[in-house]
């Protein structure tokens, strides 16, 4: 049987590990029954942790309490992943997203209701610049949008699905927050006489509020699973308008936009302690292994010794979980310990033409006893690198690009919810 040791990346911690393992142990089964997927968390004893409670980082103490008296979560530091494999038109099964989308998919992870936000600011959806007056005998949309909306949770179709999205909260939570918000109202006094856009606007936030809530990242959802639900919600509250007003599509594209590029300046400053809480594992285990990586090589090591069965053995490597596995490869060339490696949006190929690897100086190529190599990569993942040419073209390398569906901020983390990504496995895994 074909073993494949998963050894995950920067900030993993429990509970993402095992629902990283968990997932990628189903998206196997589904190709290749045959391959057995057994677990390296080097994390949850090697890993970094603020050893004085983040009092380096300006504010973060204060987050912290303010955090814990609100039942917060905050011990998680989650980040919770073409040679032969051509890639597909979309590189996904199912649709294509326009770069605006993706944005827009960015903008909701951020904030569920911003989209809502935008079509109350744009004025009456019909381009005449103000909300619709009050005609007597007339229902506007909003108000019809309101009274499904209050009606929705009983519908069993829409249970089982977002039951099968996502385990909690309710779907009934999630009409109660939708509801609450200050963006639903004034969407729905902008809203004109007949239908338009607010259907599925408002199941687009619906979803991005479920997502937000779940304790996975948003990029570990499959996004045919999370359009289909928005398509469901979307018919159950009314259906799709023919189309989006010019002055609407302008204003939603704009807003995306915006949003990615003042995410790094002002929304960054403003937020650094709610992030820092996110991101210093991240980075922190980059540095520790960096400076002390030999404890983790030694682990993943011993972790391969312990396998049972021992028939050939499959390196799986997430981010630095790919510079994990290549240095132990690298540095025991002699005597391989594993029969091929995969790195999955890994930064080895990107250090080593920096020169910046530990295991191998920049110019020598790999080892004459490496085993093959494929490295996947998506080119919205600004994490993942290409290999085989920074290498010298060595034959032993395979390149494979994907493409997560996902905007930049979450392409990084998506690579398990990615079908094709399986598909490529079940070709190149030993037999």
């Amino acid at each position: 049987m074909v073993t494949v040791l998963f050894v995950h990346g920067t900030g993993v911690r429990e509970p993402s590990y095992t629902q990283a393992l968990e997932g990628i142990r189903n998206g196997l089964a589904r190709v290749r029954p045959d391959v057995r997927v057994e677990p390296c968390d080097w994390g949850s004893s090697l890993g970094s942790y603020l050893r004085a409670g983040g009092v380096s980082i300006p504010g973060y103490p204060e987050y912290l309490a303010t955090a814990e008296e609100a039942g917060a979560e905050t011990a998680e530091f989650g980040v919770v992943a073409a040679g032969p494999y051509p890639l597909p038109s979309d590189g996904f099964e199912g649709g294509s997203e326009t770069d605006e989308d993706r944005q827009r998919w960015a903008m909701l992870y951020a904030d569920p209701f911003a989209e809502l936000g935008v079509y109350a600011m744009s004025g009456k959806p019909s381009g005449s610049g103000a909300p619709a007056l009050f005609t007597p005998g007339v229902i506007s949309s909003g108000d019809q949008l309101l009274g499904v909306l209050s009606r929705l949770g009983a519908s069993d179709a829409v249970r089982d699905a977002w039951r099968a999205f996502v385990s909690s909260p309710s779907v009934t939570e999630g009409i109660a927050a939708l509801l609450a918000t200050q963006e639903l109202r004034q969407a729905v006094v902008a809203a004109p006489a007949e239908g338009d856009a607010l259907p599925r606007l408002a199941a687009r936030a619906l979803t991005a509020w479920a997502m937000a809530q779940s304790p996975r990242e948003a990029g570990t959802f499959p996004v045919p699973e999370r359009d289909d639900l928005v398509d469901l919600l979307t018919n159950e509250l009314g259906g799709d308008a023919k189309g989006l007003n010019d002055v609407l599509v302008s204003a939603l594209g704009y807003s995306a936009r915006l949003f990615e590029r003042s995410f790094g300046s002002r929304m960054l400053v403003a937020r650094r302690a709610r992030l820092s809480n996110r991101s210093v594992g991240f980075f922190g285990d980059v540095l520790s292994y960096l400076t002390r990586g030999q404890a983790v090589r030694d682990h993943v090591a011993d972790t391969l010794r312990a396998l049972p069965d021992r028939g050939p053995v499959v390196l799986l490597g997430h981010s630095l979980g790919g510079i994990i596995a290549f240095d132990l490869l690298a540095a025991q060339a002699s005597n391989p310990v594993a029969d091929m490696l995969v790195t999955v949006g890994s930064q080895a190929p990107l250090l080593y033409e920096l020169d910046a690897l530990p295991s191998l100086p920049y110019g020598t190529g790999l080892p004459g006893a490496f085993p093959r190599w494929l490295n996947v990569h998506d080119r919205r993942d600004l994490l993942s690198y290409v290999a085989a040419e920074a290498f010298g073209n060595d034959p032993r390398i395979t390149d494979v690009a994907v493409d997560n569906r996902q905007p930049v901020s979450a392409a990084h983390s998506s690579y398990w919810a990615n079908a094709y990504l399986y598909r490529v496995l079940a070709d190149a895994l030993p037999g």
